[in-house]
């Protein structure tokens, strides 16, 4: 493991105060302080306090299945590595953490994980100037809150509400935050990102997640941090091909990677009619992370287009000794998709997403 010992970042002689950075409707992450990560941190640590009937106890087990699957190959995106989990009987541990914890935490359910390291300060300050050129930079880039910056990639919503229209977004975001940064469709195109990729990487983690790890991916967060250095990067386990690169968008955003996280919400996925309707499910019911089918933007049919191939393939390759049945879902998948796609006004269902946000 290229972590520090957990037990030693919690030590009891180490008085420093553990710092909230997410929050979700299954608990709060807060955030261990690594003095050799370049001033980040190393591990963190996420906390049963939220919504009832959210379990971190069937995050961590599923959590703990995708990586044991994920061992079997590696495709270009990251999850995040789970290092232990506490419960209420492990006293020794919730004495050296709750000091650290605001006044009022009481002994829970947890787990310890691998920290996705957040973009560093020139790409948080690249986001605010050519994004964001109404709002002071300098009070952004001074709010130690906003350091905790990770991008939320969505291919599936753009801010207009016409794709082809060249003007200004027709809302702002009420508050802003550099945390958990929605980055929309449109944006990728103004920064000169290549969507493209993304997709291609998003195809790829929905391919395992539903033929590989049996899950059908609800509810899961992607998000663009840095990357995980060698040798810990996942590599394609088949035959590479010029089409099988790794993702080039570093450019304007420097060096970074596609990480999942947040499994609290997937269930187990069954290999037959009723998982296909669950996994459909989960495709409109989640954040608008993927491409949308049966846009009028040329734009936007293209991108579904590449994530529809790419899903197609990368299914394939990991189906591919399964009987002929089985080999037909993903095909029967994306037919099911596309079938809502034109009988439910999705664009509705984005705008009301995009003015709540």
């Amino acid at each position: 493991m290229p972590f520090v010992n957990y037990r030693e970042l919690f030590a009891e002689h180490d008085s420093t105060q553990l710092e909230r950075i997410g929050q979700g409707r299954c608990g709060t992450v807060w955030a261990a302080h690594c003095s050799d990560c370049h001033g980040h941190y190393h591990l963190a640590i996420k906390l049963e306090n939220g919504s009832a009937g959210r379990s971190i106890s069937h995050e961590y087990k599923i959590h703990q299945e995708v990586l044991r699957t994920s061992a079997q190959c590696c495709f270009f995106f990251q999850i995040p590595r789970t290092i232990n989990f506490l419960d209420l009987q492990d006293i020794s541990m919730w004495h050296r953490i709750l000091p650290k914890l605001p006044e009022g935490y009481t002994r829970c359910n947890a787990i310890v994980s691998e920290k996705i390291i957040p973009l560093p300060a020139s790409t948080r300050r690249l986001l605010v100037q050519k994004l964001l050129p109404d709002i002071d930079e300098e009070s952004v880039m001074n709010n130690s809150s906003n350091e905790h910056c990770l991008i939320r990639p969505y291919l599936g919503r753009r801010r207009c509400r016409n794709p082809e229209a060249d003007t200004e977004p027709s809302t702002r975001p009420r508050a802003f935050s550099l945390r958990d940064f929605p980055l929309h469709l449109d944006q990728m195109e103004q920064l000169g990102l290549n969507p493209g990729e993304y997709a291609i990487t998003m195809a790829d983690a929905l391919a395992f997640m539903h033929w590989m790890a049996g899950v059908d991916g609800n509810g899961v967060e992607f998000v663009l941090g840095r990357p995980r250095g060698p040798p810990y990067i996942f590599c394609l386990c088949h035959q590479k091909s010029s089409q099988d690169a790794h993702p080039r968008n570093i450019g304007i955003l420097g060096p970074h990677s596609m990480w999942i996280m947040d499994f609290d919400m997937c269930k187990e996925l069954t290999l037959d009619e009723s998982g296909i309707e669950q996994a459909c499910n989960a495709f409109w019911g989640n954040d608008p992370w993927y491409p949308r089918p049966g846009r009028l933007a040329t734009a936007d049919q293209k991108l579904w287009d590449i994530f529809e191939l790419r899903f197609l393939t990368s299914s394939a390759r990991i189906l591919g000794g399964r009987p002929s049945e089985i080999r037909e879902l993903p095909r029967l998948l994306v037919e099911k998709i596309k079938q809502t796609a034109m009988t439910t006004s999705t664009d509705e269902v984005g705008n009301s997403e995009m003015e709540a946000n």
